[in-house]
């Protein structure tokens, strides 16, 4: 897949900007606070119908304006589309593909994949489980439609039953027969979506380990650990016995909204014992898996946008990660970096072509094409 240019209008510090993309690499510098990350979190938002960064769409609409839009031409598995997200105060966001708008956005996942890396992802690490488990279940949505219904089918029967608890918790009475269906629901579409998880991370896994020992020199062992309520014997039960429990604390205890991931290197969490480019390897290595998981299952190969991926790793890594991205197997690129001169080193270094956009206070300063010396 192909971003061909991009149109923002009142979207984060720019107010009105357009750009024509390269099909490979697009590098765009210039000082850190000028917007670059702003055009990169542009792109994710067209692919996933919100910000990477601030997932409050009216957030993102320029101080003092009423609305954003953002709008691209990209080019998938060879056919030509007009992509448009628009977020107005006060009105539901639309997101359109041929000026035809959907009825929900979910219809859009996994319709024109990027993976993005950017300082952000620590959160991976260092933040709750949740976050570990948005990023699977977001990879896992974009490339089985069905877990994605099932994942929102499942959020909706667990937001009314806890509604219910609570009901029940204050009033003293509790009414089996109107938990009953929210239970069924939770049971029947929980073990759908945890056999989905389990199908999804085995080859996941080992392309992750596989990356990993690229990046890292093949000197560790890296591992991810699912675990899930489901993996217990008589789940079924367990999740009526919980019923107390469920009451007194308001909430549903037992589901799949509670299973967990670990990050483990020689076979402790990284989070304690790894080092900080231990850490950074591992992030890359997920993100690389992930593109690879897309690329795999959609045919249509993801835009790699890597923001300040330069101050994450060390030399050696960077290297490495240099020569897989300059494989063949991957498409369009898109970096960020606030010092020029070191994009032009790697892009000298590397015998790579590239399209340079200079950016000043949310605008273009200046663009050209950048070819090596042979």
């Amino acid at each position: 897949m192909i971003f061909n240019s991009l149109s923002l209008f009142n979207f984060k510090n720019f107010e009105t900007e357009q750009f024509t993309f390269e099909s490979g690499i697009n590098c765009i510098i210039g000082r850190n606070g000028m917007g670059k990350t702003n055009i990169l979190d542009a792109l994710h938002y067209l692919s996933i119908g919100k910000s990477a960064i601030n997932p409050v769409d009216s957030a993102n609409i320029k101080f003092n304006q009423p609305s954003f839009y953002i709008k691209s031409k990209i080019s998938r598995l060879e056919s030509l589309h007009e992509i448009l997200c628009t977020v107005q105060v006060g009105k539901k966001k639309a997101l359109k593909v041929n000026q035809k708008e959907y009825d929900k956005l979910s219809e859009h996942i996994g319709f024109m994949p990027v993976v993005m890396i950017s300082p952000n992802d620590t959160s991976l690490i260092n933040v709750g489980n949740e976050t570990r488990r948005k990023f699977f279940d977001s990879t896992i949505s974009q490339l089985d439609k069905s877990y994605l219904l099932n994942l929102v089918r499942y959020q909706k029967a667990l937001k009314q039953r806890n509604s219910l608890l609570k009901h029940f918790s204050m009033t003293m009475k509790v009414d089996q027969s109107q938990l009953d269906p929210f239970d069924h629901e939770l049971l029947t579409l929980g073990k759908e979506i945890h056999k989905a998880r389990e199908k999804f991370l085995k080859p996941f896994v080992k392309q992750f380990n596989k990356l990993y020992k690229k990046l890292s020199g093949n000197h560790e062992i890296v591992e991810v650990i699912y675990e899930s309520d489901w993996q217990k014997e008589n789940y079924n039960v367990k999740f009526r016995q919980a019923i107390k429990r469920d009451l007194a604390l308001q909430r549903t205890t037992v589901g799949i909204h509670r299973d967990a991931y670990h990050f483990n290197i020689e076979g402790k969490p990284i989070k304690r014992f790894g080092s900080q480019g231990q850490q950074k390897s591992l992030i890359v290595a997920l993100k690389i898996a992930q593109f690879e998981a897309l690329k795999k299952a959609t045919k249509v190969t993801p835009v790699l946008l890597l923001d300040d991926i330069f101050d994450k790793l060390d030399d050696q890594r960077m290297a490495v990660l240099l020569k897989m991205v300059c494989d063949k197997s991957f498409g369009q690129i898109f970096i960020t970096d606030a010092r020029p001169e070191r994009t032009l080193a790697m892009l000298t270094e590397n015998k790579l072509s590239a399209r340079i956009f200079t950016i000043k206070d949310g605008a273009v300063e200046e663009s050209e094409d950048y070819e090596p010396k042979k």
